[in-house]
């Protein structure tokens, strides 16, 4: 299976929009289909397409600006009919979903979506009145986790945490690297399962994956993590699992359990920095049991899926209910950005 082009993956997220919503789209010059990030969908506002480090406008004409000014602004009707569209006219059978914040696409795109919830015991049952759509535009970038695959992998398989901000390529490089495991490019063909909660990863569609993540992977499509990850040591013997976004106490006992049983963890998680990270408890529980030996730092290089740092584990200490890493992280154009990271104190 080959891996598709960026232009390929925008044009599969414009093709899954309103006529004249797609019409502009596929009407864009190749250069900025192929490096945008997401499109941007909001009631009586602009058509707004994000790339690395900024965002442009675009005009019924398909040309870009750098201001709004005169450009296309998206109306509550087509709002409506993309809802319609991207859940294949059937907002039924996605609203567990949409009561989450978003519909996976086909290909493994992402539509996050914002409006009125509705709530039930003071939960959130449903969500009505769409006021914005965020496409988030799945990229496969073959040979994206070959730094990760050589800092952590040349030894060996390891337990891997990779963090970073929000569109920072955490999925882009987890979707590489199951493929490379998998395929013989990390020094053996390791047997792996990802389990891909929301089809991100291995975007399954009619029992396809979109995605090519190699010949010895097995994919786990719309699982809960905790329970995906214990169906997989039950029943696929994985040497590897994988899984996107790291989320309550439930999935942490679901991995502490794989993680007992054998199996090396590579999870990612949402994080501006290394304090940030080491202030979340159930890193900190993890971190505890052993379920990483490397943690891989994105995003402060500015470009998605460009590895910023990578830190062995072993250099962190735990005491009186903190982490702390006492040597310099440097910046990879070579200024120091922290001496001292110390996490919160963890519960007992």
């Amino acid at each position: 299976m080959e891996v598709k082009s960026g232009v390929y993956r925008f044009e599969q997220v414009a093709r899954s929009l309103p006529p004249r919503l797609r019409g502009v789209l596929l009407a864009l010059p190749e250069k900025a289909k192929n490096t945008a990030l997401e499109v941007r969908l909001r009631v009586d506002q602009p058509l707004a397409i994000t790339y690395p480090g900024q965002t442009w406008f675009v005009d019924l004409n398909a040309q870009m600006h750098n201001i709004p000014r005169a450009c296309f602004s998206v109306t509550p009707q087509e709002i409506e009919e993309a809802v319609l569209a991207i859940s294949s006219y059937s907002v039924h059978t996605h609203q567990h979903e949409m009561k989450n914040g978003y519909i996976t696409l086909r290909g493994g795109h992402r539509a996050g979506v914002c409006g009125q919830a509705v709530l039930s015991g003071g939960k959130i049952s449903a969500l009505r009145e769409i006021t914005s759509i965020n496409l988030r535009i799945a990229r496969d970038i073959d040979g994206a986790a070959d730094r990760v695959v050589s800092a952590a992998f040349a030894a060996g398989i390891h337990g891997t945490l990779i963090a970073g901000p929000p569109a920072s390529g955490k999925t882009t490089i987890l979707r590489d690297l199951a493929r490379q495991l998998s395929d013989g490019r990390a020094g053996s063909y390791y047997k792996v399962a990802v389990v891909d909660e929301r089809g991100e990863i291995g975007a399954v569609h009619g029992g396809l994956p979109q995605n090519n993540l190699g010949p010895c992977c097995d994919i786990l499509s719309g699982y809960p993590k905790g329970e995906g990850i214990l169906m997989a040591v039950r029943t696929l013997s994985p040497q590897v699992i994988i899984c996107d976004e790291i989320g309550g106490e439930d999935e942490v006992t679901g991995m502490l359990d794989g993680l007992r049983c054998g199996v090396k963890l590579v999870v990612s998680a949402h994080a501006e920095s290394l304090e940030e990270l080491l202030s979340k408890r159930q890193i900190v529980r993890l971190l505890r049991e052993g379920a990483f030996s490397k943690i891989i730092l994105l995003g402060w290089a500015g470009q998605p899926g460009a590895v910023a740092q990578i830190i062995s584990t072993e250099d962190l200490t735990y005491a009186d209910g903190r982490y702390t890493l006492d040597r310099p992280l440097l910046h990879p154009a070579g200024d120091v950005c922290g001496v001292r990271v110390v996490s919160p104190a963890a519960k007992a």
